[in-house]
């Protein structure tokens, strides 16, 4: 499995290479503008939003290139983030998950853990606490301190967050991008996962042009 993640990682960097000419990307086609603009958590950075659900196949394949990606992005200019898709009832469980693992530090391990439970070890990962606590406890994370953090205001907080960002973005399909809380890009739009990486650097360089243009003449 190891062998295969970095053939495919060394064949995307070879691809993105060869995507390295510079590009111009439209609006309506490419990538879509927000009809209500988010507030980044720091407007002095500009934003970039992963929005992703744990059992979207299509999520678990883009997570080595997105988080390649995202450790390119200069972190004095840039900062990514990620928002999970909330749908429906069911995919509030990993919604909370997500941000359980947040306020106990662990997301590094759990996230690529949980995909990879779901999608290539084929865990039957039900939608409770009981079983996210068991999955959690072979991560070394006590059960209780687990349950306790799951059922906190703090995390519930973060879901109501996420639930409403996910209605500001106005996606249908994961992954999708958001860049700096104005630009929605999809796999359909953008034509491909790679390329929706394309368009979201395209767009970091406008959002970056334009605070630079703004900025007041010495």
């Amino acid at each position: 499995m190891l062998r295969r993640t970095l053939i495919g990682l060394l064949l995307w960097c070879f691809a993105w290479v060869a995507l390295a000419a510079s590009a111009v990307y439209e609006e309506g086609t490419h990538y879509f503008e927000l009809d209500t603009p988010i507030r980044p958590a720091d407007p002095t950075k500009v934003e970039v939003t992963e929005y992703f659900s744990y059992l979207c196949g299509g999520c678990f394949a883009f997570h080595p290139y997105v988080s390649s990606w995202a450790r390119t992005l200069d972190p004095e200019r840039v900062v990514y983030n990620r928002t999970p898709a909330i749908f429906d009832k069911n995919l509030e469980v990993y919604a909370q998950t997500y941000y359980t693992a947040d306020a106990l530090g662990v997301l590094d391990r759990s996230h690529p853990a949980i995909f990879e439970a779901i999608h290539t070890e084929r865990k039957a990962l039900h939608q409770d606490l009981h079983d996210m606590a068991e999955f959690f406890a072979e991560l070394g994370v006590d059960p209780v301190q687990f349950a306790k953090s799951y059922k906190s205001f703090g995390v519930s907080a973060d879901v109501q967050r996420a639930v409403a960002r996910g209605r500001a973005y106005r996606a249908r399909y994961t992954p999708t991008l958001i860049v700096n809380g104005k630009y929605r890009v999809e796999v359909g739009s953008a034509g491909s996962q790679l390329n929706m990486l394309r368009v979201a650097e395209f767009l970091i360089d406008k959002e970056l042009a334009a605070r630079e243009a703004d900025k007041p003449a010495d």
